[in-house]
């Protein structure tokens, strides 16, 4: 009877060992997805405060302002409250103006685009609200709360596309020309969500974005090299279609 006892014991040690690691990978599934919008408002600073766009204008000068930026998301569930996920969104703003230099008139207009694509990294402090007795012994599930809060973090890859033209009245020197590239930055994030209805919640999503590129300003005779801060609030709204 003991040796049986035995037996079944480790029987039963090496079954819940092999089980284990199963059961962690049930717990890595496809999430939700969701598509929205957020105004996010990059420095720019050297192009804001330092470059040939001050002079547009009669001098008045010309800024990047905010803008409108779609964005899409998947997000992977690890374990209770902890996700992966990736993000894209797509930012594009421009600034325009005219330009006298030795009594020779021309029309400038320079568009920057931005595609931030995130890995987030996110803890959800999911918990379900207070129930009365009555609903638990009918067998419901706990209400979901109001709210339901969470905060993150990601690694971020910027591309940057500038499209640059200038347009002489009455001379030579119009220009048609494109730069592109891309480098790394940070991002920190909280938000909440809300359900909707079945499947299908509200999420309201603020994050700061850390980050830069360097530009190459090109002149008559030399180019240099200047550092363009991305640094900014971003916030937004997105509806997510939740899968567990």
């Amino acid at each position: 009877m003991k040796t049986n006892y035995l037996f079944l014991s480790i029987a039963a040690l090496v079954g819940g060992l092999f089980a284990r690691p199963s059961a962690v990978q049930a717990q890595v599934n496809l999430k939700s997805i969701s598509v929205g919008a957020s105004y996010w408002k990059p420095s720019l600073d050297y192009w804001n405060e330092r470059s040939m766009l001050l002079d547009y204008n009669a001098g008045k000068g010309a800024t990047f302002s905010g803008g409108i930026m779609p964005t899409a998301a998947l997000e992977v569930g690890l374990t209770k409250g902890l996700s992966i996920g990736g993000r894209v969104g797509y930012w594009k703003n421009s600034v325009s103006g005219d330009v006298s230099v030795g009594g020779t008139n021309r029309s400038e207009k320079l568009t920057l685009s931005i595609i931030p694509v995130s890995l987030d990294l996110k803890y959800t402090f999911a918990k379900a609200a207070p129930v009365s007795t009555t609903t638990k012994e009918a067998g419901s599930e706990p209400k979901a709360p109001f709210l339901t809060p969470y905060l993150g973090v990601s690694v971020a890859r910027y591309f940057i596309n500038n499209d640059f033209s200038r347009q002489v009245v009455g001379n030579t020197g119009s220009v048609s020309e494109t730069q592109s590239g891309n480098n790394y930055g940070l991002q920190v994030f909280v938000g909440a969500e809300k359900k909707l209805v079945k499947k299908l919640f509200l999420a309201l999503d603020v994050r700061y974005h850390l980050g830069s590129y360097n530009q190459v300003v090109k002149s008559e005779t030399s180019s240099t090299t200047q550092k363009v801060s991305l640094n900014g609030l971003e916030a937004g709204l997105s509806l997510k279609v939740k899968f567990n």
